[in-house]
């Protein structure tokens, strides 16, 4: 079995990160990255049909110092872990909501909280307002839905969280895909979309739905940090690239300088595009041989292979 690419996640202003999919030799360098908590993944499922949100399984895990990431797998969500409701099942009092926030002050979430619903809430794809910090769980977005302030800002848009369970998430709208943000699970919904076309609405970039070579759903997220963004750019978040780009652990791009650059994606049937950055990359398969999501049989990332 080969080792893997690994990407960072979407975390603002602070690099998580995460890795993982079993692979073969054709996968680039790299396995897991150092994460605040250990992480362990598991078996989850693919398919174009459904919203649900496994990536090939492999057990891996790590341990390092630095800040939690967007989860990988079907790990605990954050209605079992350290919290007083459960955001799928949005369970609170009826003027209320389940709503992710940070227990400890911090500015990103790691529990759920059941919080008033603002008397004129915002709905999904709707301006919203953060009155604090995001990890404050406080804002104008109605029940089910959280103003995702990536870049603390207090400014954002609602976006749905996800129903259904961990094992079987699905999204409100039928054209959305459950996207996993964080650790323990924050499930969100964004717009499916495809990497190689990059069918997003200004101001988004196309990602994969968890930080992990193999995630079977691809995602419209907000771009953030968007000062640099092209290949071989220094970056910080999953969605910190350019459209057409992906962030990755920078030991799978030569001319990388630091942990995490941005890569190109590219087209399987086209696989020399990758030259143009580097005569040492090559145009690495997203899914393992087989596994494929349909209609994403071609989808490749720039990278070194082993």
């Amino acid at each position: 079995m080969g080792r893997l690419i690994r990407t960072s996640v979407q975390l603002s202003t602070l690099a998580g990160i995460v890795a993982l999919a079993a692979g073969c030799s054709r996968d680039p360098k790299g396995t897991t990255a150092g994460v605040d908590t250990t992480t362990t993944t598991s078996p989850g499922s693919t398919g174009e049909t459904d919203t649900s949100a496994g990536t090939t399984p492999t057990g891996t895990t790590t341990s390092t110092s630095e800040p939690p990431p967007t989860t990988t797998m079907a790990i605990a969500d954050m209605g079992s872990v350290g919290g007083q409701c459960n955001l799928f099942l949005q369970d609170c009092p009826a003027d209320q909501k389940c709503t992710a926030w940070n227990e400890d002050g911090g500015p990103f979430p790691n529990g759920t909280r059941c919080v008033p619903v603002d008397l004129n809430p915002a709905l999904p794809g709707e301006d919203c307002v953060v009155p604090g910090k995001f990890g404050d769980g406080i804002d104008n977005c109605a029940k089910g839905s959280l103003c995702l302030d990536l870049e603390n800002t207090g400014k954002a848009t609602c976006v749905a969280y996800c129903t259904g369970s961990m094992d079987a998430p699905q999204c409100p709208k039928p054209e959305d895909r459950c996207a996993f943000l964080f650790e323990p699970t924050v499930p969100v919904c964004f717009s499916k979309c495809d990497p190689l076309l990059q069918d997003c609405s200004p101001g988004e970039t196309c990602v994969p739905n968890e930080a992990a070579l193999g995630a079977p759903h691809f995602v419209c997220m907000p771009r953030v940090f968007p000062d640099l963004g092209k290949y071989g750019d220094s970056c910080y978040a999953l969605s910190g690239c350019d459209p057409g780009n992906l962030c990755i652990f920078g030991e799978n791009l030569p001319s990388c300088k630091t942990p995490y650059c941005c890569s190109v994606w590219c087209d399987l049937e086209s696989p020399d595009s990758c030259l143009e950055y580097d005569e040492t990359l090559s145009c690495v398969p997203w899914f393992e041989e087989g596994s494929a999501t349909p209609g994403y049989e071609t989808v490749g990332i720039c990278g070194i292979m082993q």
